[in-house]
């Protein structure tokens, strides 16, 4: 073997051996049961991090979708300590309502106090949002509630207080990057 190819050999080794230094660890050790979503994390990242897999991730955490955003806190389960008990989530409607000619979603929801991403979540039939026809009939969810904070409370106290789970509220206030910076005098959305 000639000393060229040594040296070939050696260089390769050592950028897999750093290749490998940098990744995140694969260990559940350092993955606490709340992990704060960061910038290009991904769920089978995170569960490749934690131990676990995605499934156990997003059945841990009721109404997850497929995609993470950086400042989404997320429960990870541990092991043989984890029973989950499933969550049924309930949307109040506040009735029907059959769509007239020319009619659009930005009329209908504000005809009636919600927002046009609250009528698309309450009817997931609706693909686009410029696709109603009339005679539609379209589910309108109740108005929003919101909650004045006050000092001494946090997201999880407020959460248990209306019935929901921290990720509900998130998911209804995404201008809150960090659960636990809320301020007394804040409002905050709770339906």
């Amino acid at each position: 073997m000639t000393h060229k190819r040594r040296i070939q050999i050696f260089l390769l080794l050592a950028v897999l051996v750093a290749a490998f230094g940098f990744t995140r660890r694969a260990s559940a050790w350092y993955c606490s049961s709340h992990v704060t979503v960061q910038w290009g994390d991904t769920l089978s990242g995170i569960a490749a991090y934690c131990g676990t897999t995605v499934e156990a991730i997003r059945a841990a955490n009721p109404g997850l979708g497929w995609w993470v955003y950086a400042g989404q806190v997320l429960y990870i389960p541990t092991g043989s300590s984890y029973s989950y008990t499933p969550v049924t989530y309930s949307y109040s409607y506040s009735g029907t309502y059959v769509v007239q000619w020319g009619d659009t979603l930005a009329k209908i929801a504000a005809a009636h106090g919600v927002t046009v991403n609250d009528l698309l979540a309450a009817n997931p039939n609706i693909w686009s949002a410029s696709l109603i026809y009339a005679g539609q009939v379209i589910y309108v969810p109740a108005a929003p509630s919101y909650h004045t904070v006050t000092y001494g409370q946090t997201m999880r106290s407020i959460a248990a207080w209306y019935g929901t789970t921290v990720y509900a509220l998130q998911q209804l206030n995404p201008q809150i990057w960090d659960v636990n910076l809320i301020y007394p005098g804040q409002v905050i959305r709770v339906r």
